[in-house]
């Protein structure tokens, strides 16, 4: 009976389950994987923004590929600060905490806080570059993504316009 009623209760949870959510056709979707560079768009898997800078400036639209650049550099910049700033406060807390003959404790909490202003200061930029990201995708579907159709007269006759 135990079984039956765990039976039961796996099958109801099972039914609102999903594996994996749809993601919008003919739009540009950004996914959060472990590399901070990824879209999907079109059916295709853009993993770095070598692979998906083409999308940006086949548009030829200035603010678009503003904001591709602004991710770029915040990416770079927040990346560099980060590292920096891991060095800094481990050489700080080593300095800090033990006796070296030529560097005094005062310079090992000097490293320690300039490490530290140097990682919220990187961290702060590669969210910062994320979310451009996502803004261009934004700009994108809402300026490219969705094919608009319409129907006029040419030559004497009806046509149908697909722009993709």
């Amino acid at each position: 009976m135990y079984r039956l009623l765990l039976l039961q209760c796996f099958l109801v949870l099972s039914y609102f389950a999903v594996a994996q959510q749809p993601l919008p056709q003919k739009q540009m979707t950004y996914l959060s994987t472990a590399k901070p560079n990824s879209i999907f768009y079109n059916d295709t898997f853009y993993n770095g923004s070598r692979e998906y800078r083409k999308l940006f400036y086949r548009t030829n639209d200035p603010q678009l590929i503003q904001l591709y650049k602004k991710h770029q550099v915040d990416k770079i910049l927040g990346f560099a600060l980060s590292t920096t700033g891991f060095i800094s406060l481990t050489a700080g807390t080593i300095y800090a905490s033990s006796y070296h003959p030529n560097i005094s404790r005062g310079v090992g909490w000097g490293l320690v806080g300039t490490g530290v202003v140097a990682a919220i200061a990187g961290t702060y930029l590669t969210t910062q570059s994320v979310n451009d990201l996502l803004v261009a995708a934004y700009l994108f579907n809402k300026r490219y993504g969705n094919p608009k159709a319409a129907v006029g007269i040419s030559n004497g006759g009806l046509s149908f316009v697909l722009n993709l």
